[in-house]
């Protein structure tokens, strides 16, 4: 608009000025009495300044509806630049360059936003995007089949219609959050993993959510830590079991031969002390079996957690007062680093104890294991999604690949004395936290176990 009123006002500058020099050359001629000349003259630059004008209103209203048409995307305008003066044909020529280059450019995003719509579409995972405003923009068929919704439906409201609690989750789900959301669809019970962050568009702020059915999933990786949990058991209750069954043999035949002239005398000395020696073996075996039971009521009857705010700072200096003589007679570098802007955090402070003092304990007997240069670091920090994150590392031994995934299954330890139950129940405390404990162990980061709740 300020290119067409700046053409406007120049036209009739133009014109003005025209009319101004015609009326004063004829008012010269009037005045010397030049009346033909003067008339001719004063006619002649009447007839250019309407020609001039009407020139200058027909390049206006071209370049007007040029614009207008570049406003309503209609690019598909040509201007002729045969029969016509160089002045227009040079604009009309510029002019259809300029609307060649914007149809260009508008092919271009339309096979971009057609490309991006379709990878959306046949996505294998569900994608929500939803506006500031809670207006849903955009939602790919595997979301729609999710919800239980129409994928052909151009209603952005659809989904807040047929399905609200689908709607709400979506909605009250955090960029950074991941939540699971049961959802019962024609009687099938779907177990959603919510995930959002924030993207971009011009200056407005869009939150993506992702949508995966993890019931499956789910079910297998259960399966397969019962199975792995089994395998454990079986082989610790039969490793328990067969001295047992061993020694009640060799004690039944040496009490019932077929030949009884050949049966042991009851008073015999040997007899006794092989008996006792046997009863003895008895005992010890079934107390292994006894406290192999108990090890598992332990991880089956953890207590439930009372949250309460934990001063991170006396939590610290308690942790420092438990090991730090230990550390220092076994030449152990140790160190707690708090992030200063963390002031306290919340959970059971007694069982968040528990394990990592269990994780202390396991790392203080890794880095025994080298002969000197021993470190165990614990850092307490809150991480950007606002969760908080206890990473404990030590310089020990590396944890092989194949026993990174085996360390956290019940009963299962790398150690000569280890029970096994330690790192499982050290699991199971911080899924009860709503958190999880994981392993990190390769040459580049050392040793480490990340806890986040």
């Amino acid at each position: 608009m300020v290119s067409e009123k700046f053409l406007q006002k120049r036209s009739r500058l133009i014109i003005l000025l025209l009319c101004i020099i015609s009326f004063i050359a004829a008012g010269f001629f009037f005045g010397h009495s030049d009346y033909v000349f003067a008339s001719i003259l004063l006619l002649a630059g009447l007839i250019s300044a309407s020609l001039l004008h009407k020139i200058y209103d027909s390049s206006n209203e071209v370049i007007s509806f040029f614009f207008d048409s570049l406003r309503n995307d209609d690019t598909a305008l040509q201007f002729p630049v045969k029969n016509v003066n160089s002045s227009l044909k040079k604009l009309y020529h510029s002019m259809n360059l300029l609307n060649d280059h914007f149809k260009e450019i508008r092919l271009r995003n339309e096979y971009n936003e057609t490309y991006y719509k379709t990878i959306i579409q046949n996505a294998s995972a569900g994608l929500v995007v939803i506006n500031n405003y809670n207006v849903i923009e955009l939602i790919n068929k595997v979301a729609c089949n999710y919800a239980g919704i129409s994928s052909d439906s151009k209603n952005p409201d659809l989904l807040k219609i047929k399905h609200p609690d689908f709607y709400k989750a979506v909605c009250n789900l955090k960029p950074g959050e991941h939540i699971t959301y049961r959802n019962l669809l024609s009687g099938n019970l779907q177990l959603l993993s919510f995930r959002a962050t924030t993207i971009k568009r011009n200056e407005a702020e869009l939150k993506l959510v992702s949508i995966q059915d993890i019931r499956y999933e789910l079910e297998s990786r259960e399966v397969e830590s019962y199975r792995k949990l089994i395998n454990v058991l079986t082989h610790e209750i039969m490793n328990l079991l067969t001295p047992l069954t061993t020694v009640a043999k060799e004690l039944y035949s040496m009490f019932h031969n077929k030949n009884e002239e050949d049966s042991p005398e009851i008073n015999d000395e040997k007899l006794i002390k092989t008996t006792m020696n046997g009863l003895l073996l008895i005992d010890e075996q079934t107390n292994g079996v006894l406290n192999f039971i108990n090890n598992y009521r332990k991880i089956s009857k953890l207590p439930k957690p009372v949250f309460a705010a934990i001063d991170t700072n006396e939590w610290k200096e308690q942790l420092m007062i438990v090991f730090d003589t230990k550390m220092k007679e076994n030449y152990i570098s140790f160190s707690i680093v708090v992030d200063k802007s963390l002031k306290s955090f919340t959970g059971d402070k007694r069982l968040i104890n528990q394990v990592i003092i269990n994780l202390i304990n396991n790392a203080f007997d890794a880095v025994l294991e080298i002969p000197d240069g021993r470190i165990i670091e614990i850092h307490l920090m809150k991480t950007k999604y606002d969760k908080i994150q206890i990473k404990l590392t030590n310089n020990g031994p590396l944890i092989p690949p194949n026993l990174q995934e085996k360390i956290f299954v019940p009963f299962f330890t790398g150690k000569v004395n280890g029970s096994g139950i330690g790192l499982s129940i050290s699991q199971e405390i911080m899924k009860l936290h709503n958190g999880s404990i994981v392993v990190v162990s390769n040459e580049k980061e050392m040793t480490n176990f990340i806890v986040e709740f």
